[in-house]
């Protein structure tokens, strides 16, 4: 409901804006584990 409002107050719509919310939350913790199994490959 919250993004559909912020759709209508940006005028993109409802599903532009879920995509970017799901995307803007889930990237920092994908960006973690890659981080995190390429800091752990790393160790002998």
């Amino acid at each position: 409901m919250v993004g559909g409002l912020i759709g209508q107050w940006l005028q993109m719509g409802f599903w532009p804006v879920l995509a970017g919310a799901l995307i803007g939350g889930f990237a920092p913790i994908v960006a973690y584990r890659v981080w995190k199994w390429s800091h752990h490959k790393r160790e002998p």
